[in-house]
């Protein structure tokens, strides 16, 4: 299957469901919000976050489009989670703002209320 075409089911959507692996081998299925870019797909989250901290541990990951809940609404694809930086975080997150607008604002105002780092991911499939 082409990678282009296994992106086709992201478009238009605001979920995917990631799933991240804990040290046991269990998956963890999280609702979150992305963006395509370049082929990949990227996700970003508190630095302290759950997933964020399996991510580093083990960057096997599952990605489906999902609802806000996580409920799958396609196909399941696995995937390689690589910790972006740099330049790429400060795109990535523009991406964010004008996918999710006022929502992603509310949510960065109380990141920096409460002083919590970001970790952004490139999720390559």
């Amino acid at each position: 299957m082409r990678d282009d075409y296994r992106l086709e089911q992201f478009q238009n959507k605001e979920y995917i469901r990631l799933e991240t692996m804990k040290r046991n081998g269990q998956f963890i299925p999280t609702p979150v919000w992305f963006v395509v870019d370049e082929g990949r797909l990227f996700v970003r989250s508190y630095a302290n976050s759950g997933k964020v901290k399996r991510m580093r541990n083990n960057p096997h990951v599952r990605v489906t489009p999902s609802d806000p809940l996580g409920k799958p609404h396609g196909v399941t694809i696995e995937g390689t989670a690589i910790r972006a930086n740099g330049d790429i975080e400060i795109k990535i997150s523009q991406k964010l703002y004008r996918k999710y607008g006022l929502m992603k604002m509310s949510f960065d105002l109380w990141g920096a209320i409460k002083q919590l780092d970001w970790a952004v991911f490139s999720i390559e499939i």
